[in-house]
């Protein structure tokens, strides 16, 4: 299966644009954790979290997550993320 993500900025960018629009979720805050640099020049690792808050529920969450990303040329060409699934899922249960 080919991954939109390996099509370039102009498929790229309508395919993430809908997906965010879709999610009932209003973003509050980013903080950035920590940036490392690795042995591979062109590779980064981010720490950081996203803090929103579930439109349909009301309940906030903080989730941490972690990038890993390569760029050559300036240019992104890989790019990989890791979330904290437990606290994103636990904001969508409605308990009232």
């Amino acid at each position: 299966m080919k991954c939109a993500c390996r099509r370039g900025r102009p498929r790229i960018a309508p395919a993430y644009a809908a997906g965010r629009s879709a999610l009932p979720v209003r973003f509050d805050e980013f903080r950035t954790g920590a940036v490392h640099h690795t042995a591979d020049p062109e590779v980064i690792v981010a720490e950081y979290e996203m803090t929103g808050t579930v439109t349909t529920t009301g309940r906030s969450a903080t989730a941490a997550f972690v990038l890993v990303l390569r760029v050559r040329d300036g240019q992104v060409v890989h790019w990989r993320e890791y979330q904290d699934m437990a606290a994103i899922a636990q904001a969508f249960v409605d308990e009232r």
